[in-house]
């Protein structure tokens, strides 16, 4: 079945912008490096509250509000970052994803959409909002 989602540009400043639309807490910034978005910081390459893979989050079952990401936007890292998000419905019943594709499951629904194209990157980058099915 196909479905229709609007999609909305945001305006500058990524963080205000993530700030207000991002309500639920406690939330979990993954891939976040040093961003000061988010209640708790997971990365494996940068020293944050958290360091551990995104594919084996190390928190109990429903311990956020919403998860946040960032990940690497690279073509072979698909498979990676899909084990991520379904890993992340494990832990918030909400998944932010930042990337220019996609994700696509069963186990949760895709609620809204914000696009935005920066000069010089050919894919328009997307923020998704998954909620978990119930």
């Amino acid at each position: 079945m196909t479905r229709y989602v609007p999609a909305f540009s945001w305006p500058k400043g990524i963080e205000q912008f993530l700030g207000a639309v991002i309500t639920e807490r406690p939330l979990l910034n993954v891939c976040s490096g040093l961003s000061p978005l988010g209640d708790v910081h997971l990365d494996l390459y940068v020293q944050c509250d958290v360091r551990a893979d995104m594919t084996a989050l190390p928190f109990k079952d429903d311990a956020f509000g919403a998860v946040f990401a960032d990940p690497p936007w690279d073509a072979t890292i698909k498979k990676k970052c899909a084990d991520f998000c379904k890993e992340s419905m494990r832990v918030a019943p909400v998944l932010y994803l930042m990337s220019p594709w996609i994700w696509g499951t069963s186990a949760a629904e895709l609620e809204a959409c914000w696009v935005r194209q920066h000069p010089g990157i050919n894919n328009a980058i997307v923020i998704s909002k998954y909620r978990r099915k119930t």
